[in-house]
C-alpha cells in the first residue's frame, strides 16, 4: 500500500513513516482496492497531531489521534481505522 506522509512543524522521520507503513498495512486485510492513504503529522502545542486519511473500496475513512509521542498516534491511527474498515467490511459480509 501506497502512503503519502505530509510533516508539519516537524521534521521527517525515516523511522516513523516505517513504523507507519508497518501498522498500516494491516489494514489490507479487510479493503480490496486502497486508492489513496494519506497521513499529516502536525505539531501543534508540543503535541503530535497525527491524521490518516484512506480511500478504498468507494468508502472514505478518516481518522485523528494526539499525543506527545509519534509512535502512541500511530497505534492510535491503527486501532480507530481498523475498526472503520472492519465494521464495514464485516456489514457487507453478513449481506
Amino acid at each position: 500500500m501506497k502512503i503519502k506522509y505530509t510533516w508539519k512543524h516537524l521534521d521527517r522521520s525515516e523511522a516513523a513513516e516505517q513504523y507507519s507503513n508497518e501498522k498500516l498495512e494491516r489494514v489490507t486485510k479487510y479493503v480490496q482496492k486502497v486508492i489513496t492513504c494519506d497521513v499529516t503529522f502536525e505539531s501543534i502545542h508540543g503535541e503530535i497531531h497525527a491524521n490518516l486519511n484512506l480511500n478504498a473500496d468507494g468508502n472514505h475513512f478518516n481518522a485523528h489521534n494526539q499525543n506527545k509521542d509519534i509512535y502512541v498516534c500511530v497505534d492510535g491511527l491503527e486501532d480507530k481505522i481498523l475498526s472503520q474498515v472492519s465494521k464495514l467490511h464485516d456489514k457487507k459480509s453478513h449481506h
